[in-house]
Parts: structure tokens; C-alpha cells; sequence
């Protein structure tokens, strides 16, 4: 028995071992008194990145699938708030609706960067529920027998 015992707290111990070892790393923050270029190389850096354009922007991303996604972009010239950085977190909820926060960085004009901050939080709430509805979707097409999401 206590053999037995020895080798549930041995196999436990192991486990909690391999966890610590392999902790999912948070995902990046902007840290806005770096300045415009800095963050553009601190960006171009990023472990584990992919590197996009979309919509004529340029777009990096990287994730921890199942809990969250980034994607960092950059304005154009002639967009409000330019030149600005755009950090855009998708975290998933308990209830599987991924909520999309943004944080943005302007080094341009503060008058039109508010303008880019309304259009980011709009495109926040508008990403937050897509998910939202999809996960609705998703769970009035499932059988009240299947197992959870």
C-alpha cells in the first residue's frame, strides 16, 4: 500500500514538474515610451510571430491557440493618429467567446488619435460579438446529450 501510495505522489509530483516547466507565456504587451521604431523592431522580433500584410498593413501575430491571439499592426501614413501601433488581444472566456481588447500606441497627431481609438474600440465591440453570436450559434445547433464545449 504504501508503495503504491509512493508512486500516485511520485507520478503527481511529476505532472505539476512538467507544468511548471512548460508554462504558456503571456502574450506581449505595447509598452508606448519606447517610441515608434523600437516598437516596430520589438515587434519584427517577437518569438513565434508571422508577419502579414492585410489591407495594405503591415500585421504581425502570434498565439497561445486555445487561450489567446495577438495581432499588431501599424498605421499607414494618412490614417488617423500616424504614425501609431496597434495591439489588438483576443482572449478566450470560460464561456468560449473570444473578447478582443486593444491597446494602440500614436506618435502623430493626438487630435486624430482619438479618432483611431474610437474605430479600434468599435472594431473591439463589433469582433467581441461575432464571437459572441457564434458561440450562441454554436450551442443552439448542439444536442442537450453532447458533451460541453
Amino acid at each position: 500500500m504504501a508503495a503504491r501510495l509512493a508512486a500516485i505522489l511520485a507520478m503527481l509530483v511529476l505532472g505539476i514538474c512538467r507544468a511548471a516547466a512548460d508554462p504558456i507565456p503571456p502574450p506581449p504587451d505595447l509598452d508606448c515610451s519606447k517610441g515608434f521604431e523600437a516598437l516596430r523592431n520589438w515587434a519584427a522580433w517577437l518569438p513565434g510571430a508571422d508577419r502579414t500584410s492585410r489591407d495594405g498593413k503591415d500585421v504581425i501575430t502570434l498565439s497561445a491557440p486555445t487561450i489567446w491571439r495577438v495581432e499588431i499592426t501599424f498605421t499607414n501614413p494618412g490614417e488617423p493618429g500616424h504614425p501609431a501601433i496597434i495591439l489588438r488581444k483576443f482572449l478566450k472566456q470560460v464561456t468560449g467567446v473570444w473578447t478582443a481588447q486593444s491597446k494602440a500606441c500614436s506618435f502623430g497627431d493626438k487630435a486624430q488619435f482619438e479618432a483611431l481609438l474610437a474605430q479600434i474600440k468599435a472594431e473591439d465591440t463589433r469582433l467581441t460579438n461575432l464571437s459572441r453570436d457564434e458561440v450562441a450559434r454554436q450551442k443552439s445547433e448542439r444536442s442537450p446529450l453532447a458533451p460541453g464545449p
